[in-house]
């Protein structure tokens, strides 16, 4: 047992070192056994019968390591194609568009909101009452279902994340396969922050860990320019705040005034409670204003005010 360890540990370095360095153990171990070995013990009648026997198997390790020198050049190959993807060099690989045709008609999942719509939109038709600055008044946890009811309405099956950590996921995507998702959508409602690099690659990873080919990153701000060249380079869509409006005008005149109708139903720009998922209330305090949880203490999630 200690000595599979120990070779799989061996095996281990070697993986993360360059491809000649397994290359090079390969021949020395080679070289040793058919004809350092047998030179040395040639005086010895016992050692002599083992030397014999190792010559016969000296091929055995340099077709191992040489192996494993294989799978360190692959790797690293690997790796330099990550770097290539930082500095804006492409690999090549077909995308594929996400969206399948429009015109299906939305399912009755959360259920179309029966309220009023708010009164900035009111009289409008529903193409021009679609813009960033209603896109942007909405609610972290409203803006998410928005987007799962987009994509709803172009065809997919669609399933969110009801409250607490998302583990990079906030919707997923079903087509054909109802218990294998097509692509993952994460939603940030970050109107003044642009969406950096470092969230698109945890996207990719979250992919990579789900088994899942294609991903959207959604948000009603901005990308930065390293976030858009790291999401151009990869199998997936990147959509800011006008983006995402021009997809929702794309669609029937129908579908859009049943999104509406949806995403400003009722109290649409009180956060919700990432840990409930309740409604917040304003609270204050001698740092400032802050929306906190109903169910403090016992939850203790805010969100900080930030003076306009």
């Amino acid at each position: 047992m200690a000595r599979r360890r120990s070779n799989a540990g061996l095996i281990d370095v070697l993986l993360k070192l360059p491809a000649w360095v397994s290359l090079l153990v390969g021949c020395v171990a080679f070289a040793g056994m058919r004809w350092i070995l047998p030179a040395m013990w040639a005086g010895n009648l016992y050692l002599k019968s083992i030397a014999a026997g190792l010559q016969a198997i000296a091929w055995m390790p340099l077709l191992v390591f040489g192996f494993v020198g294989l799978i360190a050049f692959a790797t690293a190959k690997a790796g330099k194609a990550v770097e290539n993807i930082d500095t804006g060099k492409r690999p090549r690989f077909k995308r594929e568009p996400l969206n399948p045709p429009s015109g299906s008609t939305l399912d009755n999942r959360w259920g179309a909101s029966n309220q009023t719509i708010d009164e900035a939109i009111r009289g409008k038709g529903p193409s021009d009452a679609w813009s960033v600055e209603a896109l942007r008044s909405l609610e972290w946890k409203r803006f998410e279902l928005l987007c799962a009811k987009y994509y709803e309405a172009v065809g997919f099956k669609s399933e969110t994340i009801r409250c607490g950590a998302d583990g990079g996921i906030d919707v997923k995507l079903f087509k054909h396969d109802p218990a294998k998702p097509l692509a993952v959508v994460q939603c940030k409602a970050w109107n003044a922050r642009l969406v950096g690099v470092k969230e698109i690659r945890e996207l990719l990873g979250v992919m990579t860990s789900e088994k899942v080919v294609r991903g959207v990153f959604i948000t009603t701000g901005s990308y930065s320019k390293d976030a858009l060249v790291f999401g151009d380079a990869n199998p997936m869509q990147l959509l800011d705040g006008p983006g995402f409006v021009k997809k929702i005008q794309e669609l029937s005149t129908e579908n859009q005034t049943e999104l509406l109708k949806f995403a400003f139903g009722g109290d649409y720009a009180t956060p919700t409670c990432a840990s409930c998922g309740i409604k917040m209330v304003k609270r204050d305090s001698k740092r400032g204003v802050f929306w906190g949880c109903r169910n403090y203490p016992r939850c203790k999630s805010k969100f900080i005010i930030r003076e306009q």
